[in-house]
């Protein structure tokens, strides 16, 4: 019996056919790992480029126009950015010109307001904790204090949700990856 299960030992020993299998148990937990990752990234990386595209050609367009002289035009521009930038319903988009129109889509219906501002008059915009703060209006082309001179502005913002596989360690904060831009009318 001795000898039967010393020959059975040796014979086990020699027997390399499952190692394979072993190696691949051992390994593929990283790789799935890897792979999850690589999604998440290609996935977050996919909204804020898409986010980033509509932003743009709305800031295309908006270059395009010529700055409002009143609230009734003020209005039109901010509609009409808004369309550009509607997206899925999990989206949200605002567009503020000049301090004077604002329009907001939330994923499934376009509002409207009026703001304080005056859509004929300059601003020197600065940013104020991540946010736009349009100050007192200026003479159009007077140098601002951030080294620019006084305009009509247009600031275009957009947010996606991105839920991610990996909560908590996520390569974003939260779960929105969000675009902003302000450009100069005139």
């Amino acid at each position: 019996m001795t000898r039967r299960a010393a020959s059975l030992i040796r014979s086990l020993k020699r027997d390399k056919s499952g190692s394979i299998a072993v190696e691949f148990a051992l390994v593929a937990p990283v790789l799935v790992f890897v792979l999850a990752g690589v999604i998440d990234i290609g996935s977050a990386t996919y909204a804020r480029l898409s986010l980033d595209a509509r932003v743009t050609a709305a800031a295309e367009y908006a270059l395009f126009q010529t700055a409002p002289n009143d609230q009734d035009s003020a209005d039109d521009l901010a509609r009409k950015l808004i369309g550009l930038l509607q997206g899925e319903a999990s989206d949200t988009a605002e567009v503020i010109v000049n301090n004077a129109a604002s329009a907001r889509w939330t994923g499934s219906a376009v509002t409207t307001s009026s703001r304080p501002g005056d859509a004929a008059a300059c601003y020197c915009p600065t940013l104020v904790e991540g946010d736009l703060a349009w100050g007192p209006v200026a003479e159009c082309g007077t140098p601002c204090t951030d080294g620019g001179s006084a305009g009509q502005f247009v600031q275009l913002s957009a947010t996606t949700r991105h839920v991610t596989i990996f909560p908590g360690y996520a390569f974003i904060d939260g779960d929105t990856v969000a675009t902003r831009t302000v450009l100069r009318l005139q």
